[in-house]
């Protein structure tokens, strides 16, 4: 754990681990230059020497800082130890000059580096050959180490760059997934607000309704009046349990499985407009309903018929008859609800939230809606919903 976090903490401070890496080559590369053989032709170690010997590898602790500049500070001092003949460390404080260039430049630099110094070896080692004081063996071995030290480099850039690359895609499919997330919360949240509006307005007009009709015949008629409470307690109790539905949804962790009432569908229509007497309404089924109803398509047209219902109790005025038509083609289905109401007085409610709930809700299936005036008067509405998973049924 501890030589890990040196490590680290090398890695954070490249200056100062190239300082060292500097003053560990001097060391040896000084103790070469006094204790090694002298090269054939060459001289002994001397002042002047050492001070050469140093400039080829104290500039390597720069070498991160300028690559180019080191390269060719230590190219220009080894050079001058090789033509003079001192005895020193060899190429290596070159080689690690060479792998900085590669590692740590690209492009246009890097190409313009290669240019300057790329022949500059080669030519020295030819020379050194041709005067008798580099042998064959050590030509080649030059050659291929600072070959190699390029190659090295290159490749240690390449894959610095990849996992740069690597780490840039992973932050930026992370910063998709919050924006997916933060979408998928947000369209969670509309379509809880689509259900608990469809819920409570729904019953609380229709409760409205029925509270008004117990106080008007309370005095005249208390059997009346005591049916119209009856039917505002079952509305009621209605109301809480499809609140209670919705809120479920919202903590499923907390409630059993099957503890939940089924969601409403086109089969509930019925039942829908039998929960409120006082609306004269009628049903018109055409065709035959499919054998699976995707639950999607089945909800939302609920909720358009929900929705209409609540808007002719609040706008319509005084109505004589809704009709209510579900008409089942063979790759959808339409519904639409018309009534005869002062049906011109809604369309100041056009862009309010019912209508806009109900647009909402049929794009989530593919589908679409509009409302509008009726031909013969009143006020109209028509859903559309494609059935792209249903299978038809077939009749008996």
């Amino acid at each position: 754990m501890h030589r890990s976090r040196i490590i680290a903490w090398l890695r954070s401070h490249p200056f100062t681990f190239d300082a060292a890496l500097a003053v560990l080559l001097l060391g040896p590369a000084i103790g070469a230059h006094w204790n090694a053989p002298i090269p054939t032709g060459g001289r002994g170690p001397s002042f002047v020497g050492t001070i050469l010997v140093s400039l080829a590898v104290l500039p390597l602790a720069y070498r991160r800082r300028s690559p180019a500049l080191v390269l060719a500070m230590v190219t220009a001092a080894q050079l001058s130890v090789d033509i003079i003949g001192f005895p020193d460390l060899g190429w290596l404080s070159l080689m690690i000059a060479v792998y900085t260039v590669a590692a740590h430049t690209n492009g246009r630099r890097r190409a313009l580096t290669a240019q300057a110094f790329g022949p500059i070896f080669p030519a020295v080692l030819v020379v050194g050959f041709l005067t008798d004081r580099i042998d064959l063996g050590t030509v080649v071995s030059s050659l291929v180490f600072l070959l190699g030290a390029f190659i090295l480099g290159d490749n240690i850039q390449r894959r610095r760059l990849h996992i740069a690359e690597l780490a840039q895609r992973t932050e930026q499919a992370e910063r998709e997934r919050e924006l997916l997330m933060q979408q998928r919360a947000q369209d969670e949240r509309s379509r809880i607000a689509r259900e608990l509006h469809d819920v409570v307005a729904h019953s609380v007009s229709l409760m409205i309704i029925q509270a008004g009709a117990a106080r008007r015949s309370l005095a005249t008629s208390p059997l009346q009046a005591e049916a119209a409470l009856h039917a505002l307690e079952a509305t009621g109790r209605s109301a809480m349990d499809e609140l209670r539905r919705v809120l479920g949804v919202l903590r499923t962790e907390d409630v059993q499985a099957g503890k939940l009432a089924p969601q409403p569908s086109l089969a509930d229509v019925r039942e829908l407009l039998a929960s409120d007497p006082t609306l004269p309404t009628e049903l018109i089924e055409i065709g035959t309903p499919p054998a699976e109803l995707p639950s999607s398509v089945g909800l939302s047209l609920y909720r358009v018929v929900q929705e209409a219902l609540t808007n002719v109790r609040k706008h319509g005025g005084h109505v004589r008859r809704v009709t209510v038509r579900l008409d089942y083609a063979p790759d959808r289905v339409v519904v639409q609800i018309v009534d005869d109401g002062r049906g011109a007085s809604v369309a100041t409610n056009a862009d309010g939230h019912g209508l806009v709930g109900m647009r909402e809700r049929m794009a989530l299936c593919g589908g679409v809606v509009s409302a509008g005036p009726h031909p013969g008067g009143g006020w109209q509405v028509r859903a559309s919903a494609p059935l792209q998973h249903a299978m038809p049924a077939v009749p008996a």
